[in-house]
């Protein structure tokens, strides 16, 4: 009996692992938002575990790392305490392959302002954030249900856009140049916006806020 248990047992795990869902407060994939540092061993294996620096853009952080041997899917763990998630970075390298990771309305890394617009059901809010701005309310849309909303946003999304390595083009320039002018958090519906084509570029669970 103990036997079978165990067999089942590997077998859900590994449907976990292969599905690559993200579900907002409760897990990703195989992984709970309330998994410990002992835990994440015990689940996955300390193969599949590795802590190390990692960067988050303002500079390296002591953090832990799984999937990293799987294209597409290496997430950066990042504590609290030894017993307590802070925050996940979602496919934390994303030049390696297309992100595996995904929520249930199939939000990616890539996923278009428009195509999260139009999940939400109207308009949204971001602030000017880095290169280039998050996602900071849904203005009681769809997606404040899903992934919740301001300062109790479960799963955060950075957006972006492409240009030359060298900076942006003088069009790309404009256009933000027109949105700071502004003095107002941009909307998604501003023309401005939209014409500089952002997409998601980053996510990431905050895993201190439940459902």
């Amino acid at each position: 009996m103990r036997f079978v248990l165990v067999v089942l047992w590997a077998v859900v795990l590994q449907a976990q692992q292969n599905d690559w869902l993200i579900v907002p407060g409760e897990r990703i994939g195989p992984i709970p938002t309330s998994v410990t540092r002992a835990g994440l061993d015990r689940l996955l294996g300390k193969d599949k575990v590795h802590d190390q620096l990692v960067d988050r853009g303002d500079g390296p952080e002591p953090g832990t790392v799984v999937f990293s041997e799987t294209p597409g899917a290496a997430l950066a763990i990042f504590w609290r305490d030894s017993r307590t998630v802070n925050d996940v970075r979602i496919c934390y390298r994303p030049e390696d392959s297309p992100c595996r990771w995904h929520t249930k309305d199939d939000i990616i890394l890539g996923t278009s302002l428009e195509r999260l617009e139009a999940l939400n059901g109207r308009a949204f809010e971001m602030t000017r954030e880095g290169s280039w701005g998050a996602v900071t309310s849904w203005r009681s849309g769809r997606l404040a249900e899903v992934l919740g909303d301001g300062v109790n946003n479960r799963l955060r999304l950075r957006l972006g856009f492409r240009h030359p390595p060298e900076g942006y083009t003088a069009q790309q320039r404009r256009l933000v140049n027109e949105i700071d002018a502004r003095k107002r958090d941009p909307l998604s519906s501003d023309l401005a916006v939209r014409q500089l084509q952002l997409f998601v570029s980053n996510m990431w669970l905050d895993c201190t806020i439940t459902r």
